[in-house]
């Protein structure tokens, strides 16, 4: 579950709640919002990733990977990505 709200983000119109008191202002395009959410999501993984390889690496018998670690990196690298076109974008 994402901790990003994608009806925050969301143009004004059908997705607008009439008592949102932010229905009024300028909202950021479809495309932004979800780069946002899905970088969201995939960093919250990469996290949960990281808190599973933090106990491995207490277990000598378990230890980390490079591998494991490169995964994550990879992760972060694309959220980034993702995200900088996004903004270029707004």
């Amino acid at each position: 579950v994402s901790l990003i709200s994608r009806d925050r983000f969301l143009p004004v119109g059908k997705h607008a709640r009439k008592d949102d008191p932010m229905a009024n202002k300028s909202r950021l395009p479809e495309d932004v919002v979800t780069a946002i959410v899905q970088s969201s999501e995939r960093l919250e993984g990469a996290a949960s990733i990281l808190a599973m390889l933090e106990e491995n690496a207490s277990n000598p018998e378990l230890g980390v990977k490079a591998s494991e670690l490169a995964a994550v990196r990879s992760i972060i690298e694309a959220s980034v990505k993702q995200l900088d076109e996004a903004w270029e974008e707004i």
